[in-house]
């Protein structure tokens, strides 16, 4: 057993027989990848990456299984529970650089810029992620893991959302659900280190109070508070932090020179798994000498843009979903010196079958019918608009936009 010393959860145990695939160059690559990209030009401190978030990932969903299992009387073996555990460890194997604002970065280069690139949205990590699990670490997981199932293919159908029994059911609902692991590390870890108390909750408590059964996940109604406090600190952490137009600003500044880098073949999407090896935030920072000086000074010393202050109503919002087409083109045309970006997050949304389940004396019970709180939760919809003082004219064309239309 390692003991690796985390400031979110203390120690995290790992389990020697997991050492060598956090040792491997594929999980230590995460190191290179910042979790929250340019979240730190706002909170200075956030510059934490993927590779302690996998981790406590890792190190949470067995927590979480620890209390499932004794609440359930579950009969669920530790080889399991490990392979549970590794499953949390390698969800977010496949980030490429800057981790989500890569994935933005792609969109940009399709939708703006016209290239023809691969893009599965937020799902691009997983994507890649699964590759690398079956082509470079898939040995290596099926020597250092005991279990009755297959633990490449448990793994690959567990992140793709695709779970064919029970175990890996409860190993998705674990790792990426409406409440998780995740979810819980994110939260806990992104407030520390940006320095604020909005992603805090009573992790000690909610996860002594979790039930598995008949394929669902729920949580004791003497925990429901915790539920509440969970739900709504993930709210504002998106509003406050994640959605910051600042923060929003200077990533769109990045995926608008990703999007050039691609363009002008300084970087390409690795056509061999082996490739993404060295795919990472250095490798974006030595390339930005590529990019027009106005977007590297930008990201390296925060100089040159300006932000439009003006938050759209709602009508302003459906108005500039209309413009689509033609704020692409001003993008387009000022070659990223005049940005658009867009926030969205639903902090909590039931559907047939996916809910935050409630454990009542009567029964097991959707969280909306318990908590009028939580179902007075909206969506969180933000825009930013920025642009360098040379596109100016830009400037002055959409914030005379959003005063007209905040008007009506």
């Amino acid at each position: 057993m390692k003991l690796i010393r985390d400031p979110i959860h203390g120690y995290i145990e790992v389990p020697d027989k997991i050492v060598p695939i956090i040792s491997h160059p594929f999980f230590q690559r995460l190191r290179h990848i910042k979790q929250t990209a340019l979240a730190y030009m706002v909170y200075p401190g956030m510059n934490h990456s993927r590779f302690e978030h996998s981790l406590g990932a890792m190190h949470l969903s067995l927590e979480f299984l620890k209390y499932v299992k004794g609440n359930s009387n579950l009969d669920l073996d530790q080889d399991t529970i490990g392979l549970i555990g590794v499953t949390a460890l390698l969800h977010d194997i496949g980030h490429m650089p800057f981790s989500h604002t890569f994935e933005n970065a792609l969109s940009v280069a399709r939708e703006v810029y016209g290239l023809d690139v691969l893009d599965k949205g937020k799902k691009t990590h997983v994507y890649l992620g699964i590759k690398i699990i079956e082509e470079v670490l898939g040995s290596l997981i099926e020597g250092r893991l005991r279990s009755s199932e297959d633990p490449v293919k448990f793994i690959i159908n567990v992140l793709s959302e695709n779970p064919k029994n029970s175990s890996e059911r409860l190993a998705a609902l674990v790792i990426s659900n409406f409440i998780d692991a995740d979810r819980s590390d994110y939260l806990l870890r992104d407030s520390y280190y940006a320095g604020v108390e909005y992603g805090q909750f009573d992790i000690e408590r909610l996860k002594r109070f979790l039930y598995f059964n008949d394929g669902k996940l729920a949580v004791m109604d003497k925990a429901l508070p915790v539920v509440e406090q969970f739900l709504l600190a993930r709210m504002y952490m998106f509003k406050n932090v994640y959605f910051h137009s600042v923060v929003g600003l200077y990533n769109a500044i990045l995926s608008h020179s990703i999007a050039h880098l691609l363009i002008r073949g300084e970087i390409r999407l690795p056509e061999e798994v082996t490739d993404l090896l060295n795919f990472d935030d250095n490798l974006i920072i030595s390339k930005l000498s590529s990019v027009r000086q106005e977007l590297r000074n930008a990201i390296l010393y925060r100089q040159g843009f300006k932000r439009i202050k003006i938050e759209p109503n709602e009508q302003c919002l459906k108005d500039l979903e209309e413009m689509r087409d033609e704020i692409n083109s001003d993008m387009r045309s000022s070659n990223g010196l005049f940005l658009y970006h867009e926030f969205n997050d639903i902090p909590y949304q039931e559907e047939r079958e996916e809910a935050v389940y409630i454990l009542t004396p009567h029964g097991v019970d959707k969280l909306k019918r318990i908590s009028t709180l939580i179902g007075s939760l909206s969506e969180v919809k933000r825009v930013v608009f920025g642009y360098h003082p040379s596109a100016e004219t830009l400037g002055r064309k959409y914030l005379e936009i959003l005063n007209s239309c905040n008007k009506n």
